[in-house]
C-alpha cells in the first residue's frame, strides 16, 4: 500500500476505536437510532478539532484519500460464480 494510505489509516484508527466504544455505551442507554446520529456527529467534530490542533491539517483530506482508495478497490463483477437458477 501507498505510504500516504497507511499514514491516513493510522491517523483514523483512534477515532474508529473511540467511536465504537462510545457507540456501544450510548446504545445501551439511548437506543440505536439516536446513538448513530449523536455519536457520528460527536466524533466528526472531535476528529476535525484533533486534526487542526495536532496535525495542523484538514481531516477531510485523509477521509477523501481513503474514500478514493477504497472506491477504486471495489470493482463490479461481470460474472457471478454462483448459479441463480432454482431447481
Amino acid at each position: 500500500m501507498d505510504s500516504k494510505i497507511v499514514a491516513a489509516i493510522k491517523r483514523q484508527v483512534p477515532f474508529l476505536i473511540g467511536g465504537t466504544i462510545t457507540g456501544i455505551i450510548m446504545t445501551y442507554f439511548l437506543g440505536f437510532a439516536i446513538t448513530v446520529l449523536v455519536n457520528s456527529a460527536m466524533w466528526y467534530i472531535i476528529s476535525q478539532v484533533w486534526y487542526k490542533v495536532v496535525w495542523r491539517k484538514k481531516g477531510l483530506e485523509d477521509q477523501k484519500l481513503l474514500l478514493k482508495y477504497f472506491l477504486t478497490r471495489i470493482r463490479p463483477q461481470k460474472y457471478s460464480h454462483y448459479s441463480h437458477t432454482v431447481e
